[in-house]
């Protein structure tokens, strides 16, 4: 056995190449390191880059080898690297500044920048660069860290612990760190990620990021840098209408390796505009791009961030083909009392213009897929693979946050936080409810906190108390029962009410997103006539008492319900109920108000009162079907998940009363479809709608709750936009017709206009403006036009807009008035967990 084997290592020793390891640093003439400096083969794309401290480890096969550093502004220097075998050469290479020469052109008065002559053939070249990658793959490294110079002693009341960020006593250190490597692939529109390894500090399942920071391509003229940082996009320097957003200065030009690369000063032409600053590096006779230094700032309308800088570093392939090889984007913020800034290096290996990739790459609709043990590389294969090394920051913060780990694993220190999460804190029930689990959180139990409606008044209880517990039994990581008890106790009509429901939940755990879920609930409580209304006992209660104004409507109701849902966690999702409800008429009780006037009215909403509402039964079987196309999903090592779809969203909705069930004496058939969307028009700002149709197909017998009720709102505060009429009255719309229509519109500008008025540009004001209408026929319809200013606030607290709305009907009628779009609730951290409930 032992002779065949050394017979083997005979046969093949010839064929294996030794690696060996060159490495050490990238400075300048005065010592200072140069952070991400490129390292790379000569004649190749191979290579890496130095880490933050200027130090580089760059794996080298047996053999002689010309060995590039370059970082940007500096004169490369090349390195003759003789690797004998399995060797460690160390070498420290010092770059001196580059020397830009200026070109020799007659200087006339008021003659143009040479800078805007190589821009031009920059643009003119543009396409061509863009579209002669028809197919691009790479191997990947990345490398992401976030860290703090200062942190807040508390947030919003809350302590916080240091310790469990991981940074020092003065409140310094790694917030975030991590790795990863991966290989690209691109064809047309479709991408691929494969992720082969990824290392999280202090999260040994962690998986850093699906979808690594992306190739931001200079040659689209809207470069997207990072998702929620401007949904507008930026306009390249180099776009089809740059000259139009930039001003350029020509700084100089030099020569390497038989190139003349232009050095060009990008000034952005105005203010509060989605524009770079900085510099970037042309090519000449390919007028491709060499090299780029740019960044953003809040002025440039970049939003979550206060400053984000790119770098990238070309590199020739072949003949007028020019890919990159190193990216670098540092984002920094001041948010909260923290003063966050990092980095985000990736280095492109291998890189093969329009080679053949094969078909079953970009099959399943897999934008993002992990090998199954991506997350379960030890240290040591980091050691051997990274090609950028880590400087001593990085592993003390590897070392400690892996110590803290363990501790906070640990069940008895799990056990410790869970019993001190479950002490009563007369704050927390305040704003958030009582929460309270079991060991091992087997058990979970919450109530609604005071603010979130536990107490209440209305003309019909008076002041009544609607307290509500919610509960989750874990029994696997995949099984679940959830309940939900809610009491209420009026004290002016002396009702009490009950109502509850339980449902089993299964959840698939190979698909994130795929579950089912069967219910039953029962009881007998109070609900409004309008199950879509804007009127939230909060309101009502403050409406009622200080303006004297009644907009709650209620009847009592008993029913029994078994439902069923499914989501494919792949767009596609229905639900139906089976219910079985009494209705009873309920009248007002009580009459107090503070308001100097009242104008309380009766119980049953006054545009209906004709309709002779009593008491009666309904049997009811309810469909809702919603779909939306064009989800790709990314493959974790042992679960899958959709990612987010830029296709609308289509919904049918149907409910069939069937009479002589018991005593049911309902009798329709109501139906709606609806479209919506979000768009994104980039530099134009973005459109959201939502367009639907329904009706009766049936109306022999329907109930004042079934009737179609629009999403009215007589508040100053604004109801859900794309969903609501604001300044509809409460119930004059509601219907039985056989067919309506409903239309939601809102187009925001994005700081489109605003970005030309001085006050309003520095404010980072946004322009909002649509329609909401309502129409059966030329007798019957209802319009909404307005016109606001969105994006108020300040940093990245941002949730204020504000509206004037104009509405008109078929009668005639016009009225107008302010609506303020704000959720108070949400803005001070009250719990809402009924948001979008029944009950």
């Amino acid at each position: 056995m032992n002779k065949n084997i050394y017979l083997l290592i005979a046969l093949l020793l010839p064929y294996i190449t030794l690696a060996g390891v060159l490495k050490g640093t990238v400075k300048d003439e005065k010592g200072e390191p140069l952070p991400f400096a490129t390292v790379y083969i000569q004649g190749t794309t191979v290579g890496t880059a130095a880490n933050a401290e200027g130090e580089y480890t760059l794996a080298l096969e047996q053999g002689t080898h010309k060995v590039t550093a370059q970082f940007m502004g500096f004169q490369p220097k090349v390195y003759t690297a003789t690797i004998k075998g399995a060797e460690t050469v160390t070498y420290d290479f010092v770059l001196k500044e580059q020397t830009l020469q200026m070109k020799d052109f007659v200087v006339k008065a008021n003659a143009e920048d040479p800078a805007y002559a190589i821009i031009r053939k920059a643009i003119k070249r543009r396409k061509f660069h863009l579209e002669q990658v028809k197919s691009f793959q790479s191997e990947i490294y990345l490398k992401g860290l976030l860290g703090t110079r200062k942190t807040p002693k508390r947030i919003m009341g809350q302590k916080i612990e240091k310790e469990d960020l991981g940074v020092d006593s003065a409140g310094k250190g790694i917030l975030y760190l991590c790795e990863e490597e991966a290989i690209y692939y691109a064809r047309g529109n479709k991408e691929r990620t494969i992720i082969k390894a990824v290392r999280e500090s202090g999260d040994p399942n962690g998986l850093g990021m699906s979808k690594m920071p992306p190739i931001v391509t200079f040659y689209e003229n809207n470069v997207n840098v990072f998702q929620g940082i401007n949904p507008r996009g930026f306009i390249s320097p180099i776009s089809e209408n740059a000259l139009l957003y930039y001003k350029y200065k020509y700084e100089g030009e030099f020569r390497e390796n038989g190139y003349v690369i232009d050095k060009i000063k990008v000034i952005p032409r105005r203010l509060y505009e989605p524009l770079f600053d900085g510099y970037i590096y042309i090519v000449e006779d390919d007028w491709a791009i060499y090299s780029l230094d740019l960044y953003v700032t809040q002025k440039a309308n970049l939003e979550m961030l206060d400053t984000l800088r790119v770098e990238q570093l070309h590199l020739p392939l072949k003949k007028d083909t020019w890919v990159i090889k190193n990216q670098v984007l540092y984002p920094s913020i001041k948010i909260f009392g923290f003063d966050i800034s990092g980095y985000f290096v990736t280095i492109y290996n291998k890189q093969d213009v329009n080679g053949a990739i094969p078909d079953t790459i970009f099959s399943d609709k897999i934008s993002s897929s992990y090998m199954a043990d991506a997350n379960k590389k030890d240290s040591s294969y980091w050691t051997q693979n990274r090609p950028v090394p880590l400087n001593d920051a990085e592993i003390k913060d590897y070392k400690e946050k892996d110590s803290v780990r363990i501790k906070y694993e640990d069940p008895k220190y799990l056990d410790s936080m869970r019993k001190k999460r479950n002490k009563f804190d007369a704050m927390s029930l305040l704003m958030r409810g009582y929460g309270f689990s079991t060991k091992g959180y087997k058990h979970r139990f919450n109530t609604n906190s005071l603010l979130d409606g536990f107490i209440n008044y209305n003309t019909v209880e008076g002041l009544n108390l609607t307290p509500k517990l919610w509960w989750v039994h874990n029994i696997d990581t995949s099984q679940y029962l959830t309940g939900k008890l809610a009491a209420r106790y009026g004290f002016a009509n002396t009702h009490f009410n009950a109502i509850a429901k339980v449902a089993y939940s299964k959840y698939n755990k190979k698909w994130r997103g795929r579950y089912w879920s069967i219910g039953i609930e029962g009881g007998k409580y109070i609900f409004q006539f309008n199950n879509q209304s804007t009127v939230t006992p909060l309101y009502n209660t403050y409406t009622t008492l200080v303006l004297g104004q009644n907009h709650m409507k209620l009847y009592e109701r008993m029913n029994g319900a078994l439902t069923y849902s499914h989501s494919f966690g792949n767009g596609f999702s229905f639900s139906v109920k089976a219910d079985y409800q009494r209705r009873l008429p309920v009248e007002n009780t009580i009459g107090y108000t503070w308001a100097k006037e009242s104008k309380l009215t009766d119980n049953t909403p006054a545009p209906l009162k004709g309709l002779g509402w009593g008491q009666h039964d309904a049997a009811l079987l309810s469909l809702n079907i919603a779909y939306r196309p064009g989800y790709t999903y990314t493959l974790y090592p042992e679960y899958k998940v959709a990612n987010s779809s830029n296709m609308p969203l289509f919904r049918l909705q149907y409910q069939k009363a069937i009479a002589g069930i018991a005593n049911s004496v309902a009798d329709f058939d109501k139906w709606r479809f609806s479209i919506e969307d979000d768009m994104n028009l980039k530099l134009a700002g973005s459109i959201s709608y939502k367009i639907a149709a329904g009706g009766f197909l049936n109306s022999k017998y329907v109930g004042l709750p079934d009737m179609m009720h629009l999403a009215d709102n007589q508040l100053l505060l604004a109801a859900p936009y794309i969903n609501s009429f604001q300044l509809a009255t409460y119930y004059r719309y509601s219907n039985t017709q056989q067919l309506y229509g409903e239309l939601h519109l809102e187009y925001y500008l994005k700081g489109l206009l605003t970005n030309k008025i001085p006050l309003l540009r520095q404010a980072r004001w946004y322009l909002v403006t649509g329609t909401n209408t309502f129409f059966v026929n030329a007798n019957n319809y209802y319009i909404e036009a307005f016109g606001g200013i969105d994006n108020l606030g300040y940093k990245a607290l941002r949730f204020l807009r504000v509206d004037f709305v104009y509405s008109w009907n078929n009668l005639n009628q016009q009225t107008y008035g302010i609506r303020i779009g704000l959720d108070p609730t949400a803005a001070i951290g009250i719990s809402n967990r009924d948001k979008g409930a029944e009950w």
